[in-house]
């Protein structure tokens, strides 16, 4: 379905190793190509990919390309291994996903930097000013969801039957916090927020009845992974403690199972893990010598996983198949008796 033309209607390697240590395992280098994953980007520093619903394209922003030093949207076709441009905005284009095979979300600063250059001039390098928009996938009939002063950003389509919506961060003074915005009217509400917490990355499980977010407290730093039942509205804490969380998201498919970048306490990289909601489960999906951060699971019955690889300050995307035995829980490790 059409959701820009309908709205503008309406508005007028995984590891196969032995996870023996959470700090010993390290991989060397050129682990993730002895166990098949394929590099997707070569060029700039990419982030955020994203699988199109049919899994034949992976979308995702680029940035210090020989013609732009901030970030644009790209589209890569996986069939063809054919990589195109999709976004040329002045100012950045980011958080890109996919609404259908032939629209996107992503987020852009554009619009509000002409519109409050004074304002502004000096802003949060990690929450610019910027609003939330959908197009076609060429980047042509552009239309403008949010309006509002502020960082509005890391949004994800949710495709309900019959009240499909959005649910994305949203960062303005010193509140930030998760909205939904309902797709028939654009009326955007509030889904949980903080005054002293900072709450951002929401995904939801695939049968929509639970919300995954960041949680950052402002006073001590620390983080937790919280976990939002919509029907009851009750807010858990599903993880904390581990050290720092990012890159949130469920895979499409059920069980529930969460995806994540994580920087433990102890660790110098980011490792890639994935917890089971139903099981309790926590698994290392991947660790090495590089930080890995970004993933995302393909709604395919091969699953994939696509991941971003930080390698001598350079960002580049690899996708691998998705095992089905990613090794024993970490929580089975930590109520182990040690053996005498």
């Amino acid at each position: 379905m059409k959701w820009t033309l309908k709205i503008t209607a309406l508005m007028g390697l995984l590891c196969g190793c032995s996870h023996l240590s959470l700090t010993k395992d390290l991989l060397s280098p050129d682990y993730l190509l002895s166990k098949g994953s394929k590099q997707i980007t070569f060029q700039g520093d990419n982030e955020h990919p994203r699988f199109s619903p049919d899994g034949t394209k992976l979308i995702y922003a680029s940035r210090s390309r020989p013609l732009h030093k901030g970030l644009q949207i790209y589209e890569m076709d996986l069939t063809k291994n054919k990589e195109r441009r999709v976004t040329f905005s002045d100012g950045d284009a980011f958080d890109p996903s996919y609404v259908s095979d032939t629209e996107i979300l992503y987020a852009s600063t554009t619009d509000e930097i002409k519109e409050s250059p004074f304002i502004n001039k000096s802003f949060n390098k990690d929450f610019p000013p910027s609003d939330l928009y959908m197009s076609d996938r060429f980047g042509g009939e552009i239309l403008r969801l949010t309006e509002q002063p502020g960082f509005d950003a890391e949004a994800l389509f949710v495709p309900h039957p019959v009240k499909p919506f959005i649910l994305f961060t949203s960062y303005r003074g010193d509140l930030m916090g998760v909205y939904r915005m309902d797709l028939k009217n654009l009326f955007i509400s509030l889904i949980s927020a903080d005054g002293e917490k900072e709450r951002r990355f929401p995904t939801i499980a695939a049968d929509l009845k639970q919300i995954a977010f960041i949680e950052k407290d402002k006073k001590t730093q620390e983080q937790n992974l919280m976990l939002f039942t919509v029907k009851g509205k009750k807010l858990e804490v599903l993880k904390g403690g581990d050290g720092l969380y990012r890159d949130l998201n469920f895979a499409p498919r059920s069980p529930a199972r969460l995806f994540y970048s994580v920087l433990r306490k102890g660790e110098k990289q980011y490792q890639i893990e994935s917890y089971d909601l139903e099981k309790k489960c926590t698994q290392v999906v991947f660790k090495g010598t590089d930080s890995l951060s970004h993933p995302v699971v393909s709604d395919d019955r091969q699953e994939r996983l696509a991941f971003v690889r930080n390698f001598q300050d350079k960002k580049q995307i690899y996708i691998v198949n998705l095992p089905e035995d990613l090794g024993p829980c970490l929580e089975d490790r930590s109520t182990a008796t040690p053996t005498k």
